[in-house]
């Protein structure tokens, strides 16, 4: 009873870790306040939902990669800020979405500043200072739950003061190669109102992307609904340069930089322009492919149907047939039911080689499980197949023989030849050749028809479909039946390989054998006088265990004998003996489980061997490309 409780207590005082994240991020909200000093104020807002740890977030307030020299387009260092101040981290659990009125809610919790934290906590963050900004990593844990994480900073002189304009290009959130964030609004207000000619706006990002002035024209909002893991989106603003207090601390030039960025920026614009239209040349292209490939899907599936998948239906319409087909053997009728061959095929070819006295049998009677010793009397009238299974059986399961120098073998010897580690292959490769070849008589019987034009046009779709999957995928087209569109290739071209249909006379000996089945399958129901003569019934076992009806049968058989009252059951060339009755289901359950012990058998030998060795002109518009250009850059993914 103490160890209960000390394991209550101990539950309810640890916080539970959340190892395995799994989440998405459904929001990010950034309000960027420029000051009249030429500091800029940044706030963001990352909505996760999901389980996990927390959200590491590094922010930095310079870029490396700009030139030290200044110039007018998108390479100079005096974009960079020259410092950066925390000014407050905190998280909540919310409920749904947020908008820039939520960024004043009282109910955040301030996280703690801790030099150690671990995965489970929750209200604690660690800093890491580097070269040109700082990485956070804000534990606050979830489990299916949404928290929102807020984080305030400064960044100092951030703004850069021409002859004629203030400017800001600013990288505001850079590529994290984790998680793609969905609903990113941004929001940048610039000191005061500005209604001058000097007040640009352009943003560079993914082209699907809005940016516009705000209807005060007191700064911009900047919108995408999507943005991937490896992209970035940047925001560049020119205003009024009075809003700006001259000061010592306020990055300034010595030129007038308004015009040579609105080149620039057009160019970028243009070109961005160009790209858009290619683009959508691209996505109409791949929907109107996409639909044109569903049509030529659909009516090919029609064609192969209708000219290699109909069989034709054969004058044969009985319930019930009696009469056995002469025309081949009893394993052939596996091929033509099944269009493969099943255990069933080769356990129903030992019955009638028993049936046709080529083999003997004996039950051991002392054996605790059933145990029988079949012996090769003779190789008589045997056709390819025979002649293989025997081979197999007596020479390599047996490989042994009795005191008439018969050689013979028993099912416990055929049990573990299929379960050895060495023979397993011998015997799967024996049972392979041996039901190759009665495909091949069964395919020269003509009960289907094959043909390679449906593989060729169910290959070509497929080539097309995918190419057309890749075109659209490379392309960035959200394009739902696009993405669809490879399975439903996939799927048309497994249809397109096995398609098949029968005969007249594939049609025609098929329903006579399903006939004969229900025949089987009904035996019992049937009174003795309409019943064939008691003589047939051994092969009638012979064609049930092929149907997987021989346990069935068999004990229909053995009630009906009884019926009969006969004295002589043991007469085996007059009646079937009980010996046989009970043969075929234990013929068929020998045969099943060791086909499936050698393939089990196989696959645990390749594992254990493989094992060791695997181990626009700035008023408003879309996004222009590129991008990453600006001062700083911010990124962050979740943990």
């Amino acid at each position: 009873m103490k160890k209960f409780i000390t394991l209550l207590l101990l539950l309810v005082v640890v916080p539970l870790k959340v190892e395995a994240a799994n989440y998405k991020i459904t929001q990010q909200l950034i309000e960027a306040n420029i000051l009249d000093d030429g500091n800029m104020e940044v706030t963001e807002l990352i909505v996760m939902d999901g389980t996990f740890n927390g959200y590491e977030k590094t922010i930095n307030f310079a870029n490396s990669l700009l030139n030290d020299d200044y110039s007018y387009d998108y390479s100079s260092s005096v974009y960079n800020a020259s410092g950066l101040y925390l000014l407050g981290i905190q998280a909540k659990y919310v409920n749904g979405n947020l908008d820039f009125t939520n960024f004043d809610d009282d109910d955040f919790i301030n996280l703690e500043n801790t030099t150690m934290a671990q995965n489970g906590d929750v209200g604690k963050y660690t800093s890491q200072s580097f070269d040109m900004g700082y990485t956070y990593r804000l534990y606050f844990r979830s489990n299916n739950q949404s928290v929102a994480f807020k984080i305030k900073y400064r960044l100092t002189r951030a703004v850069v003061k021409h002859l004629d304009v203030a400017e800001l290009y600013w990288d505001f959130i850079m590529p994290n190669y984790y998680d793609d964030i969905e609903n990113v609004v941004i929001k940048v207000n610039l000191p005061q109102k500005d209604e001058t000619d000097n007040f640009r706006v352009w943003a560079h990002g993914p082209l699907s992307g809005d940016i516009y002035k705000n209807d005060t024209n007191t700064g911009l909002i900047a919108k995408i609904d999507h943005l991937g893991a490896d992209e970035l989106l940047d925001i560049r603003v020119t205003f009024n340069k009075d809003l700006i207090k001259d000061g010592v601390n306020v990055k300034t030039t010595n030129t007038k930089a308004l015009d040579k960025i609105i080149e620039v920026e057009e160019q970028r614009a243009n070109e961005a322009n160009i790209l858009r239209e290619k683009l959508k040349k691209k996505r109409n292209f791949t929907i109107m492919g996409t639909i044109t490939l569903y049509i030529v899907i659909i009516i090919s599936g029609i064609y192969i149907y209708s000219k290699y998948g109909k069989s034709p239906k054969s004058e044969y319409y009985a319930k019930y047939n009696r009469e056995f087909i002469d025309d081949y053997n009893v394993e052939v009728i596996d091929y033509l039911m099944n269009r493969k061959l099943t255990p069933n095929a080769m356990s129903a070819s030992i019955m009638n080689l028993i049936y046709k006295k080529n083999i003997s049998l004996e039950e051991n009677r002392l054996a605790k499980d059933k145990n029988y010793t079949f012996i090769l009397e003779n190789k008589d009238n045997l056709n390819s197949s025979e002649l293989l299974l025997v081979d197999f059986l007596f020479n390599r399961v047996g490989n042994k023989t009795n005191q008439d120098n018969k050689p013979i073998f028993t099912t416990h010897d055929l049990k573990t030849y299929a379960n050895g580690t060495k023979s397993c292959s011998d015997f799967i490769a024996s049972y392979t050749k041996w039901q190759n070849d009665v495909t091949k008589i069964g395919k020269e019987e003509a009960f289907y028809e094959f043909s390679g034009k449906p593989k060729i046009i169910g290959c070509i779709i497929f080539i097309i479909s995918l190419w057309m999957f890749w075109y659209g995928s490379a392309n960035g087209v959200d394009f739902l039946p696009t993405t669809l569109l490879i399975f439903v290739a996939f799927i048309f071209l497994i249809y397109a390989l096995l398609v098949f249909k029968k005969t007249e006379k594939g049609s025609l000996h098929y329903d006579k054998w399903k006939a004969f089945k229900n025949f089987l399958d009904d035996f019992g129901v049937f009174e003795i006088k309409e019943l064939p003569e008691i003589a047939l019934w051994e092969r009638y076992l012979v064609y049930a265990t092929i149907f997987g009806l021989a346990k069935k049968v068999q004990k229909e058989m053995n009630v009906k004998i009884k019926e009969l009252n006969l004295d002589n059951l043991n007469t085996y060339d007059s009646y079937p003996s009980y010996i046989y009755l009970d043969l075929g289901d234990s013929i068929s359950n020998s045969i099943t489980s060791a086909v499936h012990s050698a393939y089990n058998r196989q696959s645990a030998n390749y594992a254990n061997t493989h094992s060791s060795l695997s181990s626009g002109g700035g008023f408003g518009g879309g996004f222009s490309s590129g991008g990453g250009f600006g001062g700083g850059g911010s990124s962050g993914h979740g943990f």
